[in-house]
Parts: C-alpha cells; sequence; structure tokens
C-alpha cells in the first residue's frame, strides 16, 4: 500500500519526467526539436497526469467512505448496492448497472469518483485503503452467508 505521500511523490517524478519531453521531427541529419510541438505534447500529458491524480485521491477517499458504509449499515438499501460495487472494482465481478442506482446522492457519487479514479489510476485502488482487499472479501463472505 503506497501511503499518500508516497503517491504524491510518484506524481511530482512523472510531471519531472514530463517536463523532459521533447517532440522531434525529421530524418537523420535534418532532425530538430519541435518547440511548438514539444510545448503542445507537454500541456496535453501535464494535463492527464493532473487528472489521474486528482481523480485517484478523489477516488480513495470515495471507496474508503463506501467501504465504511457497507460494513457499518449492511442491511440498509444504500448498504446493499455497496457490496457489490466494491467486489466490481476489487476483482472485477460483474456490476449489475442497476448498483449505481441508489437513494443516497453521496453514495452514487462516491461510486461515479470510484469509477472515476478506477479509469485513471495506475494502482489497485482497494489495496490502497486500509485493510481494503481483506475488508471487501470479509463483506462479500458475509453476504452469501446471508
Amino acid at each position: 500500500m503506497l501511503s499518500q505521500t508516497d503517491r504524491e511523490r510518484r506524481h511530482q517524478a512523472r510531471l519531472a519526467q514530463i517536463n523532459r519531453v521533447q517532440v522531434v521531427v525529421g530524418r537523420a541529419d535534418r532532425s530538430r526539436i519541435d518547440h511548438e510541438g514539444t510545448l503542445l505534447e507537454r500541456a496535453r500529458l501535464l494535463s492527464q497526469e493532473v487528472d489521474a491524480h486528482a481523480a485517484t485521491e478523489r477516488g480513495l477517499d470515495a471507496f474508503a467512505r463506501l467501504l465504511r458504509l457497507a460494513e457499518e449499515e449492511p442491511h440498509s438499501r444504500a448498504g446493499q448496492h455497496v457490496v457489490p460495487f466494491l467486489a466490481a472494482v476489487w476483482n472485477g465481478q460483474p456490476l449489475p448497472i442497476a448498483a449505481l442506482r441508489v437513494p443516497a446522492p453521496a453514495v452514487a457519487d462516491d461510486m461515479l469518483a470510484v469509477l472515476d479514479a478506477y479509469r485513471h489510476a495506475r494502482l489497485n485502488i482497494a489495496d490502497q485503503v486500509e485493510g481494503g482487499a481483506e475488508r471487501v472479501a470479509r463483506l462479500l463472505r458475509r453476504q452469501r452467508e446471508r
């Protein structure tokens, strides 16, 4: 599990790597650095990296909230929708689209934040939350036992 400091360090390293990108055009002796192309490519890469980092951090916070909700209120309607969602994010189980129809808007917003993080993240979201994988597995066992 990476701490927030470790994730931030990786983010800064990627930003530094992006700042070293140069776009080269031409061939052999006629090759040159395209300064305008370099600036555009760096801007594109920086935008992607900043968006991915922000989405990952928001998604990790949302995943932790959803996990806490499922543990504390497993019999509530929202809790029952959250468990299959967490299972889908954790180990790729199929997700019924109806699972995203949660009565509480805050829960639905957290689900969307996790999906956005899942799309952008360069790490396993469930593994980055304190005890995430074990806690989701425990929730699934309890759900099967009922």
